[in-house]
């Protein structure tokens, strides 16, 4: 009896430990799909560019502050940064942003630094993407030699 018991506990536990894992998997690519829609190259419509544009506030742009992007590796470098970044939970409530991008057919609002880095899509002011590290880097240094150090970082 204790026997057939403790089979069925760890039965339990392993059933459930996977259950954990599944609903895991599942919640990561919900979140991809929210930026990888506006992110990825598909058959029909090729990213070709990205506008950039420094902000004052959520709606106010940096007057001649518009730059666009065009050679591949560059917009490749914003792409994979939204692609890898991760959704985080809660409803944002966040500073103005620096920058505001238009990928694609998308608009998002960017903070950077040295290493860490925001995104949000316009459409959605709720919801915020932390970009990993190594990401945020290749960004930010990017910006940087764009806008000549002016990128607003505290």
């Amino acid at each position: 009896m204790k026997r057939s018991l403790s089979f069925l506990n760890i039965f339990m536990i392993f059933t459930l430990l996977l259950a954990g894992c599944s609903i895991e998997e599942g919640k990561a690519a919900v979140v991809d799909e929210d930026i990888k829609e506006a992110v990825v190259y598909n058959a029909k419509e090729a990213i070709d560019q990205v506008v950039i544009n420094e902000m004052e506030t959520f709606s106010v742009v940096k007057v001649d502050s518009e730059k666009t992007l065009t050679k591949q590796e560059e917009i490749k470098t914003i792409q994979d940064a939204f692609l890898s970044a991760n959704k985080e939970p809660g409803v944002a409530d966040m500073a103005d942003p620096q920058f505001k991008l238009k990928l694609g057919r998308d608009y998002f609002f960017l903070w950077i630094h040295e290493s860490k880095g925001t995104i949000m899509k316009t459409k959605d002011t709720h919801v915020i993407y932390s970009l990993s590290e190594e990401k945020a880097q290749g960004v930010y240094t990017l910006l940087d030699r764009m806008y000549g150090g002016n990128n607003n970082d505290e």
